[in-house]
């Protein structure tokens, strides 16, 4: 355990830069979000968007969305957190293990007094330590323009339904990045492992948000993208705990598998000299 500990402790002082300029930049860029809805005239812009055609409204999304300083944040924002954080995360999971292996220095990690489920164990722990530190900096930004924002305070200040949001970001990015960890695990390569979870991201992505256009004999393959479980204009909106509830067991479930079969496939791994 206490080797467990160490290995977690010295990947975050490796990325420790990394993980505040990342969260700031993000936070700063929610803030500048926040400062352009306070000059916008929201009711107007529900106006504009009528004259759009049907179905690219259907894309977008509906007009009480668009008209929601909270629902404006989170199109802008949170329906593209995959690619501003969401990529990073499947690179920095693709090269954590694989980058071992292809230094060859794996066989002196493993010669330590720890075992493959730690040594292993203690990079995916890393990896979420990463991902909820980073999502929760740009939170607290987050939380502190809205409360300094007009426009906001009128809507009504919801910390509970962002902390629900969060808790969706993380799991949903964490989905992604898991993909990516468990392939490394197979493949053992870098660039496998990342091609194999860019691949993955945009397939469920392509899924969860264009099945709308799809047959309907078909559309029910929405159920198996990771996009369709990732809803955060509903849980800041219209705080649907229902929603949030069978989204957060879905993706709690994914990631734990995920976790569990990484740990297994390299338990049994064949690691090349």
């Amino acid at each position: 355990m206490k080797r467990f500990i160490s290995t977690v402790k010295e990947l975050i002082l490796e990325k420790k830069f990394t993980i505040l300029i990342l969260g700031g930049v993000i936070g700063l860029f929610s803030f500048s979000i926040v400062v352009i809805i306070e000059g916008l005239d929201l009711q107007a812009m529900e106006g504009f968007y009528t004259l759009f055609p049907e179905d690219l409204m259907a894309f977008i999304g509906d007009l009480g969305v668009i008209a929601n300083p909270y629902g404006f944040w989170a199109m802008e924002l949170l329906s593209f957190i995959w690619l501003y954080v969401g990529i990073y995360l499947i690179f920095m999971a693709s090269s954590l293990l694989s980058r071992d292996v292809e230094n060859k220095t794996i066989d002196l990690s493993l010669s330590k007094p720890i075992s493959r489920y730690n040594f292993l164990g203690s990079k995916i722990t890393f990896l979420y330590v990463f991902n909820m530190t980073v999502t929760g900096i740009f939170f607290l930004i987050t939380l502190g323009s809205m409360v300094s924002s007009p426009t906001f305070r009128t809507e009504g200040i919801f910390p509970e339904r962002l902390l629900a949001t969060y808790f969706s970001v993380v799991l949903f990015l964490g989905a992604l990045a898991m993909v990516a960890k468990f392939s490394s695990t197979i493949f053992l390569s870098t660039k496998k492992s990342l091609t194999v979870g860019v691949m993955f991201l945009f397939i469920m992505f392509f899924l969860g948000s264009f099945y709308v256009y799809m047959d309907e004999a078909i559309q029910d393959i929405k159920y198996v993208s990771i996009f369709y479980y990732y809803n955060p204009v509903d849980y800041l909106i219209k705080a649907d705990l229902a929603l949030f509830t069978r989204d957060i067991i879905i993706l709690g479930v994914i990631n734990g598998v995920l976790i569990a079969g990484s740990l297994f496939v390299f338990s049994k791994k064949d690691i090349p000299n």
